[in-house]
């Protein structure tokens, strides 16, 4: 199962959306510079921005890290503050005000989501069994009213269960939505 550490996040106070987006942005080309073989698991990373979430008050931004597996998330943790990342890392962590985590799995679609893509948190409705809600969601996915259905790993962060990405709004019978939005890549 593709696995995804996210990260959300928002500069302080004085630090301009441009610069800050540029930083992300060479971030992230170091980190491609691991693709290729070069850290086992890796499969890359892109950061979002996002409107104000139920666990972030303004906008900020959401950078997703893409791994094979467990063991690769720990070898692009040690990676991402190896010798030649490290300034960068640093410098770009002493512009955050906040940030919180969460990790998750790919259920079901695709890992990188379209220009534009709709966004929806959600957990999960009491009574309903996972087998029932995967199976309609999987369904949504090959039918194509969703292209991705992620879960989250383990609970590092106030963010729901369920990210569910699509060309609009879904409404799936065992969720309740907690936020719906639109994302726009840091280029």
């Amino acid at each position: 199962m593709t696995l995804a550490y996210t990260f959300w996040h928002r500069p302080q106070t004085g630090i301009g959306a441009e610069g800050y987006e540029r930083d992300l942005a060479l971030f992230h080309e170091r980190l491609a510079m691991l693709g290729g073989g070069q850290v086992p698991g890796f499969a890359g990373s892109y950061s979002l921005r996002v409107p104000p979430l139920p666990w972030q008050d303004s906008e900020g931004y959401e950078d997703w890290y893409l791994v094979d597996d467990f063991a690769a998330l720990g070898v692009l943790a040690e990676a991402a503050v190896d010798p030649t990342r490290l300034e960068r890392h640093d410098a770009l962590a002493g512009a955050v005000l906040d940030g919180a985590g969460g990790l998750y799995g790919l259920r079901a679609g695709r890992t990188l989501p379209a220009e534009g893509t709709w966004v929806g948190w959600a957990r999960k409705r009491p009574g309903i069994g996972y087998a029932e809600l995967f199976s309609d969601l999987e369904t949504r996915v090959e039918t194509g009213s969703l292209s991705a259905v992620w879960q989250r790993q383990l609970v590092l962060g106030p963010a729901p269960e369920f990210r569910l990405e699509g060309a609009g709004p879904v409404d799936v019978a065992g969720l309740e939505p907690v936020q719906a939005l639109s994302t726009s890549p840091i280029r």
